[in-house]
């Protein structure tokens, strides 16, 4: 029978390449993530990609992911960095520190699954998407994943409790002896979080991951297979700007950078735990693995939708120059949005004109590409006469 390790996780990792890794790359995934999902959200915000439907799922799927970042991943980074268990400063952080990273982690999934819906019935039922879901339903299922991905993440504020720990110091004398305890005594106050039940916590949490990887991977998996296959059977796919490929590559992308943490929570769940240093060292080194690759999950949506879409592309392209040019090229640019809109309400007001010419059963005209000069030749008398 092995003895269990005595030392702690920073002592066990110490110096080891996988740890370093981390220590460096997750500050980037942080910064490059937050401001990556920043312009995702302007892009679908304030262009015309936000009349998309999919547009309100990908706003909040770059809000959970930038949470994600915020939180979670760096307080456990800040944790490795300083050697200090930070959950450990307060009851609120230790019974909270988990279940942001539960909930939004959930969020981020289930929104992918979303979007993996969207573009199934985009492409498999293409004149009833815009019917099944429109903007109104789509928000309504954003907050109801929401409200269940909070609700189904509270357990762990109940399995874990902060206990205050009072430790006693004692100064030393001149002749470096303890002195006995008197006025000269100390007592120190401080926190430390702790399970209330370790196999509560193993059972739930392997629940927590069925639900937040298992589950979402299962149906990222079909949706996708089946979007791919159709788009197969199409063969004239647009690369370069097809909305449907974009998406399909951040799903994608999203399977592959999860599957390696979920692998590892349940191997090491499942396997005895109470093991040496060594066992221990082994655990610790493919965990720095494994969450550094689920965390460039958080960061590279932004980076994928501009590579895969040139739609998206263009609208950051314009969003950016109505930034740092805002008069001659922000007129231009605007002004060509607007006399599109304008030509698209004259085309619709000039069919109106055209299909009550019609049922007003006058004459005939003689050109008929001149639509705007001859609805303007309808006299008001005839249309009130042939009602």
């Amino acid at each position: 029978m092995t003895t269990p390790c005595t030392l702690t996780e920073y002592e066990v990792l110490n110096h080891t390449l996988p740890n370093k890794l981390y220590l460096i790359l997750t500050p980037f995934i942080i910064c490059i993530g937050l401001i990556g999902n920043i312009l995702t959200v302007f892009v679908f915000v304030l262009t015309d990609l936000k009349r998309q439907s999919v547009s309100i799922i990908t706003i909040a799927l770059a809000i959970a992911d930038s949470f994600v970042l915020l939180i979670p991943v760096a307080i456990l980074w800040l944790e490795k960095l300083l050697r200090q268990e930070l959950t450990d400063l307060s009851p609120f952080w230790c019974r909270t520190h988990g279940f942001f990273d539960l909930t939004f982690t959930c969020c981020s999934s289930w929104l992918m699954v979303c979007i993996a819906f969207e573009r199934f019935c985009a492409v498999w039922l293409p004149h009833n998407n815009k019917a099944i879901l429109t903007h109104r339903k789509t928000l309504i299922v954003v907050l109801i994943i929401v409200f269940i991905s909070t609700v189904l993440s509270t357990w762990f504020i109940f399995v874990v409790k902060a206990t205050k720990i009072q430790t006693l110091l004692l100064k030393n004398s001149t002749e470096n002896t303890l002195v006995t305890l008197d006025n000269r005594s100390l007592i120190q106050s401080s926190w430390k979080c702790n399970l209330i039940d370790d196999s509560l916590y193993d059972s739930m949490g392997m629940f927590s991951v069925i639900i937040n990887y298992v589950l979402p991977f299962i149906f990222l998996l079909l949706l996708n297979s089946t979007v791919i296959y159709r788009l197969c059977q199409r063969g004239i796919v647009d690369l370069r700007s097809s909305i449907t490929v974009m998406l399909t590559l951040v799903c994608i992308v999203h399977l592959f950078c999860t599957l390696p943490f979920q692998c590892w929570w349940i191997y090491y769940e499942v396997r005895d735990q109470t093991g040496d240093c060594s066992w221990l060292k082994r655990k610790l080194t493919w965990h720095a693995i494994t969450f550094t690759i689920r965390n460039f999950n958080y960061m590279a949506n932004f980076f994928l939708y501009s590579c895969s879409s040139k739609l998206f592309r263009n609208e950051l392209k314009g969003l950016i120059v109505l930034s740092l040019l805002p008069h001659e090229k922000h007129q231009s640019y605007h002004y060509r949005r607007q006399s599109l809109y304008d030509n698209r309400r004259q085309q619709s007001i000039s069919l109106t004109r055209l299909i009550m010419r019609r049922l007003s059963r006058t004459a005939a005209y003689k050109h008929v590409g001149a639509i705007h000069s001859v609805a303007a030749e309808i006299p008001l008398t005839s249309l009130n006469e042939h009602g």
